[in-house]
């Protein structure tokens, strides 16, 4: 057991959830603003529609009173007959529900459209996060943020909140109608509501932290599920079902508890504002009768008042209920929004069409269309050049390199070995400059990728994303996703139909892709799941292929698949990648024997750069060594 020094902190390879506490960060009606900005004036041209339209609904008691007692009604209407009091009744019904009906369809559609637009840009962002980011949030936590915690912010914002609204419509015109009716009532009503209001604001932390705390339960349990569902081969192998179904049984049961107290917390507080509805109804019978009594009020007007009174109690009641739920809401919008603002990955840039302006760099609409016809070299291969690099996956974890020095030359065929550790995978890693390199420099043709500021605050190099497209990667797990063909091979759709094909029948798919009556529609299931592995592999290299960049990395791309599709695969690192740059990891020593040079790496330093004759035997050497050891 490794004893852990007073203060000293050991590092955690898994952040822990974020914990949010207090009042909303005035971050998270900033984010709101910008989701319904587009929308704004018509949205307050649809609250103004639905306000009137609520008046109008509700006006009609008002009407029906004065029709019911002609002294109480306004020099205008002393001549009203019962059929001018039908029309009028009947006019304003069908204009109330028509401005009722275009603000509810309306309003739901906007609202809707807003808060997809905050889900847009929460996933453009995220998915320009640093590595670092993904290495340290289970994929739980993340899925959790974009299915429960959206689905909390849909379920009110998407739709209902136009019936949150309509109900503070109620309650305002509920207030001038009662005030119209008898003023003493109003005076109740605003009481009530006052003290209803307190009761919402003693149980507001309450529930806030409750409903903070059952959102983070959520995403143990749906990581332990999706790993669980990643490595099902190995669990049943080893017969290790049973461990597993306990764990997320314990986890799940964690998710309820927790479901079940916040559960409580909502009850108490309905019992809470259901008792001031109780009180309300007495006091307002109390008021009425007395008011009858002392002849402050005709019956008529009382009655209206007292029906006015009735509704505006349950809206009052329903209103904090719905702010309860508003809460709930808003928890899941402050947890998107934590994804939302965090910083890109250095180099990284966003579209010129993203909507949500919070700081981040991105491409304007002219430089976006410009570097994607950018390449980095005009010729078929590219020189690579790593000098001193020194490079390490976090600031408290040891070097995985520490001082690599070598330079590749254009159309060169480079292999590289190296036991497991020497960091073989983290050089690669290092080269898409998808982490952080502490010291050192990667350059393509003498140019280096634009991720570090300079002291000036300017970036200096060339774009990350022309960068990156300038290397062609074919890794040991092929990496296919759901959708057609079409969009399995050309991601950036910049490729014709010809050229797709093309590329299938130099990868000898041809025969496989003539049996397929969809075409380059043909459905591709997740990870390539319909395929067979070496349908997977050459389908990857055909992408390679497309992509046409100048660095070509394999990283034991024939390490999973048969020998008729390896044979395919050498042939195209031979022919098909002839006048490219290739670096080539590869388990078979055999395979690398055509290279031009071997890098060996041992200890995330250079052992030796020489000829595979060179190389290779010395290597095998040490391998026999280290197994007779």
């Amino acid at each position: 057991m490794t004893e852990v020094k007073p203060g000293k902190r050991t590092r955690k390879f898994v952040g822990d959830e974020e914990q949010f506490k207090g009042r909303y960060s005035p971050h998270v009606l900033e984010t709101l603003a910008l989701a319904y900005r587009p929308f704004r004036f018509r949205i307050i041209a649809l609250l103004i529609c639905g306000f009137v339209g609520r008046i109008l609904m509700l006006g009609n008691a008002n009407l029906v009173s004065l029709w019911a007692d002609p002294a109480a009604r306004p020099d205008w209407m002393s001549d009203f007959s019962n059929q001018n009091f039908l029309q009028l009744l009947g006019g304003v019904t069908v204009v109330g529900f028509l401005f009722i009906s275009l603000y509810r369809v309306a309003f739901s559609r906007l609202s809707a459209q807003a808060i997809s637009h905050l889900y847009d840009e929460v996933t453009l962002r995220t998915s320009r996060l640093a590595m670092s980011f993904f290495d340290t949030q289970p994929v739980g936590r993340i899925v959790t943020r974009f299915s429960s915690d959206y689905g909390n912010v849909f379920r009110l914002f998407g739709g209902p909140l136009a019936e949150f609204f309509a109900i503070i419509f109620d309650l305002l015109a509920m207030a001038i109608l009662i005030g119209l009716a008898n003023p003493l009532f109003l005076g109740l009503f605003l009481l009530i509501a006052l003290l209803q209001g307190g009761v919402y604001k003693l149980n507001q932390s309450t529930l806030r932290r409750e409903r903070r705390a059952l959102s983070a339960s959520r995403s143990p349990s749906i990581s332990h599920f999706a790993e669980s569902a990643q490595g099902v081969t190995s669990i049943r192998v080893f017969d290790r079902v049973t461990t597993f179904f306990d764990r997320f049984e314990e986890l799940n049961k964690q998710y309820l508890s927790r479901r079940m107290r916040t559960s409580n917390f909502l009850y108490l507080f309905g019992l809470q504002m259901g008792a001031l509805t109780a009180v309300l109804f007495l006091s307002t019978g109390v008021l009425g009768w007395w008011l009858v009594e002392t002849q402050q009020a005709s019956v008529v007007s009382v009655g209206v008042a007292f029906a006015f009174i009735m509704l505006s109690a349950a809206s009052i009641q329903m209103f904090f209920e719905w702010m309860a739920q508003f809460e709930e809401a808003m928890t899941g919008v402050e947890r998107l929004d934590e994804y939302l603002r965090r910083s890109l990955e250095p180099g990284l840039k966003l579209p010129s069409a993203a909507k949500f302006e919070l700081g981040h760099p991105r491409y304007l609409p002219n430089d976006e269309a410009r570097l994607s016809r950018e390449r980095i070299t005009l010729r078929r291969a590219a020189s690579l050049q790593v000098r001193n690099l020194k490079f390490r996956y976090a600031e408290d974890l040891p070097w995985v390199l520490n001082g690599v020095d070598f330079e590749i030359k254009a159309g060169e065929k480079v292999g590289i070995v190296g036991r497991t550790g020497s960091g073989k995978s983290s050089l690669i890693q290092a080269l898409f400059r998808l982490y952080k390199i502490d010291e050192g420099e990667i350059k393509i043709e003498n140019q280096s990728a634009a991720t570090a500021e300079t002291t000036s605050g300017a970036i200096s190099g060339i774009d990350l994303g022309v960068y990156r497209r300038s290397i062609a990667y074919i890794a040991q797990e092929p990496t296919l996703f759901r959708g057609s063909l079409r969009e399995n091979l050309d991601l950036l759709e910049l490729s014709s139909d010809a050229l797709l094909i093309e590329a299938l029948e130099r990868v000898e798919l041809g025969g496989w892709f003539r049996e397929q009556p969809a075409g380059l529609s043909t459905e591709i299931e997740e990870k390539g799941k319909n395929l067979s592995a070496g349908e997977r592999q050459l389908l990857c290299m055909a992408r390679c292929l497309l992509q046409d960049a100048p660095i070509v990395v394999m990283d034991e791309a024939t390490s999973a698949i048969d020998p008729q599709t390896e044979d395919v695969l050498v042939k195209a690192t031979e022919e098909f990648f002839a006048d490219r740059t290739q670096i080539i990891i590869a388990h078979r020593l055999s395979t690398l024997i055509h290279c031009d040079r071997i890098l060996w790496l041992q200890g995330g330093l250079v052992k030796m750069f020489d000829r595979p004759a060179v190389v290779l035997p010395m290597f095998r050497e040490a391998e026999l060594r280290e197994i007779v050891t």
